[in-house]
């Protein structure tokens, strides 16, 4: 009897399970298709936004020598005095312009200076002739690629379809355990196993778990189209749940931080994204990768020259100096210089770079910060001597946007990238599909009960009449 109502209460389970699952399913299907094929086109977002944008992009490759990056900046800052633009890139490409952001305009500073009209300045660092500016926001051709990332990430509806797909990225997650616990085989029916109770031959040995489950990870060959798609939909969902549920969770952490920073606190002790928290402190305060850092470096600062005078003329090739000789007495070393700041207020200039042991390129990166007036090295944040929790969440989000890597493996995982998409969008359509042919099955054999219902009463009234 106990083993009856384990069984009944296993089924029941697995019923309401599977109800979760369809209708969740069928709810986020539209979306799940967008977002896959957006993120998809995504994987390749540097190399198609190229493309889309060459007019200012494209360049010529020429024997002459290119122009330092800060008379670059200097002739972008001449050209639009009246924005700031305090960062530069590390270095410059050939047949490709330079490119300087404007600084973003926020609390009580874009009351006193006006917004700019576009974000970006392009310069031919052969000449140091500007050859225009963009505006991500203007629907045009240049910007196709970020209208394919805007509509990925908030479906061009702004704040509310950041929240909308925020939500639908945690039914999401939850549907990844659902889904997982219903590729199980099904727990033996109790009615049945009681009708045979006494076995005319020996009982056949039932096969093991792992048996049993091994057919939802195939894909039958020789079949027809339901069972087809049927086998797509557990076989991909199997193969690719590790990445599914990344992805899905990591879309929480960008669209719904109330509920993915809790969670992911509770769990695995996150502390929050380094760039808020360096916001919040002004590169003041110093947590413990700091600390670690900052004693290796400050007898190399002293040797340097602590009256080091750092200006734009000289900042990159001092903070690369300087962020390779903190690398190396931490037992690292600097793989590539991501970009340069100057942080006016403070007074310092700041530099990010990635190690061979950092998380990808963006929020895992490292970072140094050096005083303006006399080059001592201020603060040295390592992205790998991050806490546990924040580890997790890097990883998270570097998978997610594809920035690890470099050379051909960069390119083989934004390939895989682009085929996690695909098989998203696969997912939500077989979905649909097996939900309209039950359905249809469904129908068909409620109007068949019906037909036999009528038929036999039909008869009835017909004998009685005669």
């Amino acid at each position: 009897m106990i083993s009856l109502s384990l069984s009944s209460f296993a089924s029941n389970i697995r019923r309401i399970c599977l109800w979760i699952h369809r209708y969740t399913g069928l709810v986020m299907a539209g979306f799940l298709i967008i977002a896959g094929f957006t993120g998809s086109l995504l994987a390749f977002h540097d190399e198609l936004d190229n493309v889309f944008n060459h007019q200012l992009a494209q360049i010529e490759r020429q024997d002459a020598p290119q122009l330092p990056i800060a008379t670059l900046h200097d002739k972008v800052v001449a050209a639009y005095p009246e924005y700031n633009f305090s960062s530069m890139p590390t270095s410059l490409k050939a047949d490709k312009s330079a490119v300087f952001s404007v600084d973003r305009v926020r609390g009580q500073s874009a009351k006193n200076q006006p917004k700019a009209p576009f974000q970006e300045v392009y310069i031919n660092p052969y000449n140091g002739d500007i050859l225009g500016t963009r505006d991500k926001d203007e629907w045009a051709w240049r910007n196709t690629m970020w209208k394919v990332f805007w509509l990925h990430r908030d479906l061009l509806l702004g704040n509310f379809g950041k929240l909308l797909l925020g939500l639908i990225a945690l039914i999401w997650t939850i549907n990844c355990f659902i889904g997982f616990y219903l590729t199980f085989p099904r727990a033996i029916n109790g009615k049945k196993a009681l009708q045979k109770t006494v076995p005319k031959t020996t009982p056949k040995k039932r096969a093991s778990f792992i048996k049993r489950w091994l057919p939802a990870w195939k894909i039958r060959r020789k079949t027809n189209t339901f069972k087809l798609n049927y086998d797509l939909h557990h076989a991909f969902g199997l193969w690719l749940w590790l990445m599914l549920f990344v992805i899905a969770w990591s879309s929480v952490g960008f669209n719904l931080k109330s509920v993915y920073q809790p969670v992911m606190q509770a769990v695995v002790g996150f502390e929050g994204r380094e760039g808020k928290r360096e916001e919040k402190g002004k590169s003041k305060t110093t947590d413990k990768s700091s600390e670690q850092a900052m004693s290796a470096v400050a007898p190399m600062s002293t040797e340097t020259g602590s009256n080091t005078f750092v200006n734009k003329a000289n900042s990159i090739a001092y903070l690369t100096e300087q962020a390779h000789i903190a690398a190396q007495k931490n037992g690292v070393t600097v793989q590539q210089t991501l970009g340069i700041r100057r942080l006016t207020e403070e007074g310092q200039w700041q530099m990010r770079f990635k190690t061979d042991k950092d998380v990808g390129t963006h929020g895992g990166a490292s970072s140094i910060t050096v005083s303006a007036a006399t080059g001592k090295v201020e603060k040295v944040n390592f992205g790998y001597q991050s806490a546990f929790g924040n580890k997790i969440d890097q990883w998270c989000s570097t998978l997610h946007m594809g920035h690890i890597g470099q050379g051909n493996a960069h390119l083989l995982y934004q390939i895989f990238l682009a085929m996690i998409g695909l098989a998203v969008a696969v997912l939500s359509a077989t979905g649909v599909y097996l939900w309209v042919k039950a359905r249809q099955s469904r129908l068909k054999q409620k109007l068949t009960i019906k037909n036999k219902f009528s038929n036999h009463y039909g008869k009835l009234a017909i004998k009685k009449q005669l």
